[in-house]
């Protein structure tokens, strides 16, 4: 079966509740790194020299009585802890992860100094990144109006600490306990890492300079003609400060074996776009008649690794990337990318939710065969504000593939389809991206971050069936 490789954002990165720059670190729901509070954990400290009438001086009601793991009030309403927990705990429980800089569990956590900005509080900067038009978090704006509602309302009255709460049990949403290699339906042979440049050393993560580190790690194809992949798994080894990862497969270009490189923004236009993961992905197991296409022996496997080391960990050594199961029999039906998009871009200058659109139509797919869709992957670049993909059947009908209403370029991942969806010959897909532009010159096509594109990588079988896999790009 089908199993989603990713929990849509974001690209993986809940830290909406956080005073982090705009590369937050989470991407899903209170689905990973749960609060796991020790006994002996200390409190947060406050700030030395603070006024002693200023809010953050309260010293809560969780305390050390708390059942450990369980988050106690510690100054918090209770509808304020909750919401926290539900949209902001997968990354920023008592042990903070994927790059969040802070915890936010209690009362002190929110009120001290934010690490991007000292002169303003946690809480003041949640607010501004709850509400912002770009960086919004969580990411692609993914809670509640009710959890929203509660965590501005209670800002918007100056986050007044509720010392008598008395909150009970609430733990969040534990992470699914099946992914990993050793959660596979095989002992992968295959695994793709981090790595040091020219060894198979962890990659040495910088304790300055990192709060928005790209790294590539090159890997000569270890798959033979015609091998396939069967299932995947996520390794994620220094969780603190993976942000997320993307597997690419490269079929030209200057590469070596071993390397640790600075990576290459083209990757997107020169390369396959394979695997990745965001916080909250799972493990993906194809269906029993697919298998992914692997290329050929002679290309190259570009895994990047976007770190986050906001919270200047010292110590922060990683090998986290992807383990393969494969099979040397080609399976009935083979999947592969599909990209949809277009690269016609002129985004004026001042523009505010300028469209451009791609469109997959009529007369490529009617000669298509039915083309099932297990996931998707936008892509656009800084000045991305939202990316939709839509299929109009035949008959008038309409389905959603991919809709991201808050587009971070920080926090890009694979949103699964789940049931898979199937674009039958005839059908139109069509891609809409939408963009700002506050500069005072138009942006169009290309490569730089400066530049923008407007894609979407589809992960589709029988991708061999198509002479060519892009489909509304004007190459």
């Amino acid at each position: 079966m089908w199993r989603g490789a990713f929990v849509a954002v974001l690209l993986g990165l809940v830290g909406g509740c956080v005073g982090v720059d705009q590369t937050g670190p989470c991407s899903a729901r209170g689905v990973c790194a749960p609060w796991g509070v020790g006994e002996d954990e200390e409190e947060s400290e406050g700030v030395e020299g603070e006024d002693p009438d200023d809010p953050g001086e309260g010293d809560g009601d969780g305390g050390d009585d708390a059942d450990p793991g369980i988050p106690g009030a510690d100054g918090l309403p209770c509808a304020v802890r909750d919401a926290l927990a539900a949209n902001c705990g997968m990354c920023h429980g008592a042990s903070p992860s994927f790059g969040a800089p802070m915890p936010l569990t209690s009362y002190d956590d929110v009120v001290v100094p934010a690490p991007t900005d000292p002169t303003r509080r946690v809480y003041e900067m949640m607010m501004e990144r709850m509400t912002a038009e770009a960086g919004m978090m969580p990411p692609d704006g993914n809670i509640s109006e009710e959890d929203s509602a509660v965590i501005l309302d209670w800002i918007a009255e100056g986050a007044p600490q509720d010392t008598d709460a008395m909150c009970g049990e609430s733990e969040p949403d534990e992470p699914n306990p099946n992914v990993g290699p050793e959660n596979l339906p095989c002992d992968a042979e295959y695994v793709m890492t981090a790595h040091a440049d020219g060894n198979d050393e962890p990659f040495v993560v910088p304790t300055q300079g990192a709060d928005n580190l790209y790294r590539c790690f090159v890997y000569a194809s270890p798959f033979a003609a015609g091998e396939q992949a069967t299932a995947w798994a996520p390794i994620i080894d220094d969780e603190r400060v993976v942000h997320h990862w993307i597997l690419y497969r490269a079929s030209s270009g200057n590469y070596t074996h071993g390397s640790a490189v600075p990576c290459d923004v083209s990757l997107q236009l020169t390369a396959d776009f394979v695997a990745g993961w965001a916080p909250g992905g799972e493990n993906v197991i194809l269906p029993d008649d697919v298998g992914l296409d692997l290329g050929q022996p002679g290309d190259f496997y570009v895994l990047q690794v976007h770190y986050n080391n906001t919270a200047h960990h010292p110590d922060a050594w990683d090998k986290s990337g992807v383990a393969f199961c494969s099979t040397p029999t080609a399976r009935p039906k083979t999947a592969g990318i599909l990209t949809l998009g277009t690269t016609g871009i002129n985004i004026p200058p001042g523009a505010v939710a300028h469209e451009e659109l791609g469109t997959c139509g009529f007369l490529s797919t009617i000669f298509w065969p039915p083309m099932h869709i297990l996931s998707t992957s936008p892509h656009m670049h800084q000045l991305g504000r939202g990316f939709r993909t839509v299929l109009e059947r035949t008959d008038g009908s309409s389905e959603v593939v991919t809709d991201i209403p808050v587009f971070d370029f920080e926090s890009q991942g694979m949103y699964p389809n789940d049931p898979e969806i199937v674009v039958n010959p005839g059908d139109t897909l069509r891609s809409t991206c939408i963009y700002d532009n506050p500069g005072s010159a138009s942006v169009g096509f290309g490569e730089g971050t400066s530049d923008e594109m407007c894609f979407n990588f589809v992960l589709a079988y029988p991708i061999d069936a198509l002479a060519n896999r892009n489909c509304g790009i004007l190459f």
